[in-house]
């Protein structure tokens, strides 16, 4: 009960007041003073032997009866409580159950009744009854994973209420039994200092020490089991658990899904449409591990240092958080059938990190363009003519087709994916017009033809045809062209001259002066205007004419009076006629081409020389003699002269 407590202590009180005013005065009279130490281990069980008190006098005087004046060294001495001191025999017994680690030592002075006084000292011996403690059953710490070899983090500690060696003796770091042993060895080790005697502090301080790098993206985290001892048989332990938490440090880059994407996309996509995606991972937390996507432009030599794209980046964009390439502006296939990307990702961190990928990206052929038709003249120089010579099955012209569109075969064979081709592929080749005189003939290649003589031909029925060349591919829907094409054809000297008549006949007065024109003739030839084939030239062939020589002035011939210009077919006198000479005159002419070989025709021209007065009357004979019968009658003729 509170209040029977109470009275006990203030009746030990008063006991002890009187006892300390004896042993005063048992001092102060000269007293012998003895000393007895006694010790006990703690834990033992109430009313355990500690010792007696007589066996701290001597042999003589243990043997003196009477009892013992008991008095505590302090107030606060909790002697009388913890243990019980017999006041007639001195015998020491534990009341309780003692613990060293609460009160280590006692100290009482017992004096006998014959003034001898005996100052016990009662110790506490340690036993190994309590365990290493940390102050905390677990503990969370933070460590970045950049963090080098060597590095020590301070660990608080464990304590132990034993004294010497059943106090803390060492640290153990303790691994899992159900985590496999890493086969680079472990990441930390435990430093600590070596026990000591008192007053200095054993084993501190206790350091976690950082064996090789961590890895956050490997593990996170580290679950640490730290186990204290101490020195007893068995020995007693005592576990703190550290949660040792690694924080991120910017040390990875991003890493994209794919070594290289590869993508298709029609040519005829309209800016903002899709393309494809593409995905990189950060192991970083936070904005380490946040990922940013740009196209990276490459500098094409020669170009300005602006800020646009040049090249393949100049027609795509990425959208910077999806990954997502789209078309930036037109494609053109037949400009450019491959498109190669470099796409970055790049993470938030301070000093970022940087990942690049190649996007190759095939643009899919649309039939939007027709196809091209060339041509190649086999003719003698080059040009669109043909000899009317030409024989069926003689060449005039090669002719290519092409389509800048793709072939969808090998479309397909070139994106793998079957159906996405929508070019042209192949052409087909047709011939319109020339009525037969013409055909195609399949050249060997494909796409290739030649353009060929069919039926006979003549330039004089017909010197110019209309070809049409239409090529056709076999898109969806089909692009043609049309090739107009107007082949000529070349003329060969196939055609003779013709005159207008083929007798000509003219009248010129003897009177008329060397020179004066007679008569013009006149040839054509249906051969080409302006070539030599239809170019003539006219000349005459003399014939035999009546000329009377006997009338011919004695110094004069029978020669040639007439001339023609060979160019324009005019036949003029040469010299000064005589009708009386040469009455009638005929020629033949002959008009020729210049063609090789030439090709002529001949006419007949008669002239008629008219006569002027120009001669007077001569007698035959200068005396005529006559004989006239006398009796002839009247109007008889006797004499007939004649003159010219």
């Amino acid at each position: 009960m509170p209040g029977g407590g109470s009275r006990a202590r203030a009746q030990r009180s008063l006991f002890g007041l009187l006892v300390h005013a004896w042993l005063w005065a048992s001092l102060g009279s000269s007293a012998q003073v003895f000393n007895l130490s006694l010790s006990v281990d703690e834990g033992l069980p109430p009313d355990t032997l500690v010792g007696d008190i007589r066996a701290g006098l001597p042999a003589a005087q243990q043997q003196e009866g009477g009892g013992f004046f008991l008095s505590e060294d302090s107030d606060d001495s909790p002697l009388l409580d913890d243990f019980h001191v017999h006041p007639d025999t001195g015998i020491i017994r534990t009341a309780r159950c003692l613990d060293r680690e609460q009160r280590d030592h006692y100290s009482f002075v017992a004096a006998t009744l014959l003034g001898a006084v005996v100052q016990v000292e009662i110790r506490v011996n340690d036993v190994n009854d309590h365990s290493p403690r940390f102050p905390r059953d677990s503990l969370q710490l933070n460590v970045s994973e950049l963090s080098p070899p060597g590095t020590a983090i301070r660990l608080p500690g464990a304590h132990d209420p034993d004294a010497g060696l059943f106090s803390t003796q060492g640290y153990t770091l303790v691994q899992s039994s159900d985590l496999p042993k890493n086969p680079a060895g472990p990441f930390f080790q435990l430093r600590y200092g070596t026990p000591g005697p008192p007053p200095s502090l054993p084993l501190e301080p206790l350091d976690l020490v950082l064996l090789r790098r961590l890895d956050r993206e490997e593990l996170e985290a580290h679950e640490l089991l730290i186990e204290a001892w101490d020195g007893g048989i068995p020995r007693r332990t005592g576990r703190l658990r550290v949660e040792l938490r690694v924080l991120d440090e910017n040390d990875n880059p991003p890493v994209f899904e794919q070594g290289e994407y590869r993508a298709v996309v029609r040519e005829d996509a309209q800016p903002g449409a899709e393309v494809c995606r593409v995905r990189a991972t950060d192991r970083d937390l936070g904005p380490n591990g946040q990922v940013h996507y740009r196209v990276r432009a490459r500098q094409v030599p020669g170009t300005g240092g602006g800020s646009e794209p040049v090249g393949n980046a100049a027609y795509f964009t990425v959208e910077e958080l999806s990954g997502v390439v789209r078309v930036r502006r037109p494609l053109d296939r037949e400009t450019q059938a491959w498109h190669q990307l470099v796409v970055e990702a790049r993470d938030g961190g301070a000093e970022p990190e940087i990942a690049t990928v190649r996007v190759s990206i095939a643009i899919l052929d649309v039939n939007d363009n027709p196809p091209t038709i060339h041509l190649l003249f086999l003719t003698e120089g080059g040009a669109a003519r043909v000899s009317e010579g030409a024989g069926p099955g003689d060449y005039v012209a090669r002719v290519s087709v092409s389509d800048a569109d793709g072939d969808p075969e090998k479309e397909e064979d070139a994106t793998g994916e079957l159906g996405v081709g929508l070019g042209g592929g192949s052409i087909s080749l047709s011939l319109e017009g020339g009525e037969g005189a013409f055909a195609l003939q399949p050249g060997g290649p494909p796409g290739v033809f030649f353009l060929c003589v069919e039926g006979p031909l003549d330039r004089e029925s017909r010197d110019l045809y209309e070809l049409r060349l239409v090529a056709t591919d076999a898109g969806s829907p089909p692009l043609s062209t049309v090739e107009t094409l107007l082949l000529w054809v070349a003329d060969l000297n196939d055609q003779p001259p013709h005159f207008t008549q083929e007798h000509y006949q003219a009248s010129v007065s003897e009177a008329a002066a060397p020179g004066t024109a007679v008569v013009w003739v006149s040839a054509s030839d249906e051969d080409e205007a302006g070539t030599d084939h239809s170019l003539l030239r006219y000349a005459l062939v003399p014939l035999l004419a009546p000329c009377n020589p006997e009338a011919l002035p004695p110094s004069a011939e029978c020669e040639p009076s007439f001339t023609i210009n060979p160019e324009s077919g005019v036949i003029s006198t040469i010299r000064t006629l005589d009708r009386e000479t040469q009455e009638t005159v005929e020629l033949r002419v002959v008009a020729q081409d210049l063609g090789e070989p030439p090709l002529s025709a001949t006419c007949l021209v008669t002239i008629t020389v008219d006569d002027v007065n120009d001669n007077e009357p001569i007698f035959r004979r200068q005396v005529y003699n006559v004989t006239l019968a006398e009796h002839a009658p009247v109007g008889h003729c006797f004499l007939q002269v004649s003159g010219q």
